[in-house]
């Protein structure tokens, strides 16, 4: 049985079953699905190691009039609250982490670009943004700051996508505590990327480190070749 075969016979199973958050029961294996196909497993080999549907929708069948009991929904709702008290910020500082790499990103595209077409000094209210160079210097520059651009472009979708994968794991553990799904796949600290994607990003972010590396080397040299000095900022005055 193959992937789509087996998550329309789960669906069934779990309809008939009369479980409620069947979407979400089905998004969870199609997730698993994805996950043991990027280690190199065939759908066959994965629907073979998983459970039956009908076994699976027996499972979840037989939480729902169960449930959990007063005492215990009151403590795991005092654990769980305390521990969303100190998980919760620490997704709120990585997400914050991922809007500066995105600031980073853009800073590096914007002055890339101002150097690349030449424009060497940007001055508003007293502020340079580009000190003045040669412009071969200049050029040299603009490319290394694009590359970077790149590097930080694929670097912050890295960390979104390793970032809500942990706090999908999070979540995982926390229905899990208060008893509203069991019998799910595990699920892997690693982000689900799609093969053609992950291969394209890798690529071009070992073609944007070259890149990056060769023109700030050259445009390094340039600059102390142009300047006369190896402390060229001290001979153009950059910093007075």
């Amino acid at each position: 049985m193959n992937k789509q075969g087996y998550l329309h016979e789960l669906e069934k199973a779990l309809k008939s079953a009369g479980v409620s958050d069947c979407a979400d029961i089905i998004e969870e294996y199609g997730e698993h699905f994805d996950m043991k196909l990027q280690d190199g497993y065939g759908e066959e080999e994965i629907a073979a190691r998983l459970a039956p549907p009908k076994e699976i929708a027996e499972q979840f069948s037989e939480i729902k009039p169960t449930g959990m009991k007063s005492g215990s929904k009151i403590i795991s709702a005092i654990g769980l609250s305390f521990a969303d008290i100190l998980i919760f910020p620490f997704f709120i500082m990585l997400y914050g982490f991922v809007v500066v790499l995105a600031a980073v990103t853009i800073s590096c595209l914007v002055a890339g670009v101002f150097a690349t077409v030449g424009i060497q000094a940007i001055t508003g209210g007293g502020v340079v943004l580009l000190p003045d160079m040669p412009y071969i210097c200049a050029l040299l520059l603009g490319i290394s700051l694009l590359a970077l651009a790149v590097l930080a472009a694929f670097g912050t979708e890295y960390c979104r996508l390793y970032v809500t994968q942990m706090l999908k794991v999070y979540l995982r553990w926390h229905k899990n505590m208060w008893g509203k799904s069991t019998g799910l796949p595990p699920m892997s600290g690693y982000p689900t990327i799609n093969p053609k994607k992950r291969r394209i990003m890798r690529q071009f972010t070992l073609i944007a480190l070259a890149v990056f590396a060769v023109s700030f080397i050259a445009g390094f040299a340039s600059m102390m070749i142009a300047a006369g000095a190896p402390e060229f900022w001290h001979i153009w005055g950059w910093f007075e």
